[in-house]
């Protein structure tokens, strides 16, 4: 399990410089504290978890310290230098080739039980990827669109350049066997090539699904997530999780 947790969170007024993204306090509990239950709700299907942090990464590290959960701390130093794709690789070199690899973005926000359903779903089932897509949301200019092949596959994703979006990926996959050495692979190509700093790691997910990876896709229950970018979002996720 891997948690990306290094970003800055800068479009956030709400966060001090020395609050990171991950800490951040929606609805009375921060969303490390919802991350870190779905993952002890399944915990059965998760061999360990690895937190990625850069910004404020003191902070991550005190609140880890007093949780009963035993969590890898990966640092990442170049986090204002290098995408979250880097973050991604750091991780996945300290862990087995072959999976499988449940990772998640800091600043999504969903309940304990939906990030519990898919970590279950997807360690026990027979998909060598799989991604967590809301496919009934409409999408924005900010959403990184996914688009499906005639089988249901991932086909493409991004935030640009996809005419046919089916919906949008919400920041939660599962990869092991040749489509996590596929992708892993493809982080590595991105080492070193400066026209690949500011690159996503759902570029390599591109990749590989364009080479022919089977991505199999995940319904996330429709309005019971946000990633939370800027303060609109913030706003938004309040109200999520007041309803909750």
């Amino acid at each position: 399990m891997v948690v990306l947790a290094a970003g800055r969170g800068s479009r956030l007024s709400a966060l001090a410089g020395a609050t990171p993204k991950w800490l951040l306090r929606v609805g009375g509990r921060t969303i490390a504290d919802r991350h870190l239950e779905g993952i002890a709700r399944a915990a059965h299907a998760v061999a360990g978890v690895h937190v990625v942090t850069g910004h404020a990464a003191g902070a991550i590290a005190r609140d880890l310290a007093r949780r009963p959960q035993d969590v890898a701390v990966v640092p990442n130093p170049e986090f204002t230098e290098l995408n979250n794709w880097w973050s991604l690789l750091l991780a996945l070199r300290k862990l087995p080739p072959d999976g499988p690899v449940v990772v998640l973005n800091a600043d999504l926000l969903a309940e304990p039980e939906h990030l519990a359903a898919f970590i279950g779903e997807a360690v026990a089932g027979p998909a060598d990827g799989l991604l967590a897509v809301d496919l009934e949301r409409a999408v924005t200019d900010e959403s990184m669109k996914v688009a499906r092949r005639p089988d249901g596959a991932l086909r493409a994703i991004g935030k640009v350049g996809i005419d046919d979006p089916a919906g949008e990926y919400v920041g939660l996959l599962m990869a092991r066997g040749p489509v996590l050495r596929r992708m892993r692979a493809v982080l590595e190509t991105f080492v070193g090539r400066p026209s690949a700093v500011n690159e996503w790691y759902e570029a390599a997910v591109a990749r590989t699904a364009a080479e022919g990876a089977h991505w199999q896709l995940w319904s996330m229950p429709s309005g019971r997530w946000i990633e939370i970018d800027d303060d609109d979002d913030l706003s938004a996720a309040e109200a999520l999780a007041g309803g909750a």
